[in-house]
């Protein structure tokens, strides 16, 4: 799993608000087309086509480089949205050729589920420097563990395993609760008849 900083200006424009309720992120660069299955070299001869060239050409072709190839699907995205950092895990990359999309001039997608929102001044040194870094896209060259990120991580998937698990137990207290009702009603013998009802109470009355 990679990390990268991304920031949110696609074309120079602010786009935080598109990233965070269309649950992507994107690049400008727009006029290069589809870069769907494109190797470093198609990139680079895309920038040319464009104009590009010298220490220009290498600087974008490895800011492009690195949204539609070098990240992948599972990698974590920061992006800073002034004392908010928005945490992400991107999808595989989609080129979107919508009206919005055109007009926004911002066609390199990535689907992105947001994991978590957390301050800025939480964040380790090393996570600060990242999000300062002057580019539009930017890999950290440390792991996850020195990126200590995965508590913030970590707490969203417990939250889903938490919210799973609950849903597994409410649905075995609904069963329950039918299973005992059949016995209290159609059992033979009375007694079990008696102590289905008597359980069947303790459940209704907890809850």
């Amino acid at each position: 799993m990679n990390i990268f900083m991304l920031r949110s200006k696609p074309n120079n424009i602010e786009r935080i608000n598109h990233f965070l309720n269309q649950d992507e992120v994107g690049i400008g660069w727009y006029e290069t087309g589809d870069l769907t299955g494109a190797s470093k070299e198609d990139i680079r001869d895309a920038l040319k086509e464009l104009g590009y060239e010298g220490q220009s050409l290498l600087t974008n072709l490895g800011m492009v480089n690195a949204f539609v190839n070098t990240m992948k699907e599972g990698d974590i995205v920061l992006i800073r949205e002034g004392a908010t950092v928005h945490i992400g895990e991107v999808k595989a990359y989609d080129w979107k050729t919508e009206p919005e999309y055109v007009e926004k001039r911002m066609g390199h997608i990535r689907p992105t589920k947001w994991l978590a929102h957390v301050p800025f001044k939480d964040l380790n040194a090393e996570m600060q420097s990242l999000l300062k870094n002057i580019r539009t896209i930017c890999k950290y060259k440390g792991s996850l563990e020195q990126s200590e990120l995965s508590k913030y991580i970590t707490n969203e998937q417990q939250g889903k395993s938490e919210s799973k698990k609950d849903n597994e137990n409410e649905s075995l207290r609904l069963n329950t609760i039918e299973v005992l009702k059949d016995l209290m009603n159609n059992a033979e013998n009375e007694s079990v008849r008696l102590e289905a009802a008597k359980e069947l109470l303790k459940h209704l009355n907890n809850e």
